[in-house]
Parts: structure tokens; sequence; C-alpha cells
């Protein structure tokens, strides 16, 4: 491992879930680091995107493949924004 220090992310993407009527909801929202160098915590900024699943889909991890790519796909394109506006 490099003895360089690496500098702490500024932003960073929080993935929740929440039980709703129709199902449980997947939520994606942009978070941004505050404290200090000795207490870091994070605070919730904006809401990004979310998604209704069925609870029986995740009690059994069961999801299309399409479904699992355009979760991730939407993680990393936020994070790739963060990167281009030179928060991360």
């Amino acid at each position: 491992m490099s003895d360089l220090k690496r500098e702490k992310p500024k932003r960073a993407v929080l993935v929740s879930i929440s039980v709703e009527d129709d199902g449980l909801r997947l939520s994606l929202d942009d978070a941004q680091r505050q404290g200090s160098i000795d207490a870091d915590t994070w605070k919730q900024r904006e809401h990004y995107t979310s998604k209704i699943i069925s609870e029986k889909s995740l009690d059994e991890m069961s999801f299309e493949e399409k479904e699992l790519a355009d979760f991730g796909h939407a993680i990393l394109a936020r994070l790739y924004a963060f990167k281009s506006c030179g928060e991360i």
C-alpha cells in the first residue's frame, strides 16, 4: 500500500430503502462530506432517483440482469458527474 495520504472523497451516492404502500422504494441521493479531519459526517444534499421494487424480489434477490445493470449505471453516472465537476 502506498504511503501517500489519500484525500477523502467530498461527495457520495447514498443508497437507501424504505417501505411504501406499493412495495419497497430504493432511493439514490447525493451526499456531501462534512466535518473535520477527526469527525466526518455525511449530509444528504439532493434526491437523485428512486424506484419501487417488490418485497419478494428483494427477499429472493431475483432481479432481471437489465434491472441490475440500470441500477449500477445510475450509481456510476452520478459518481462520474461528481468527478466531472471536481467534487471527487
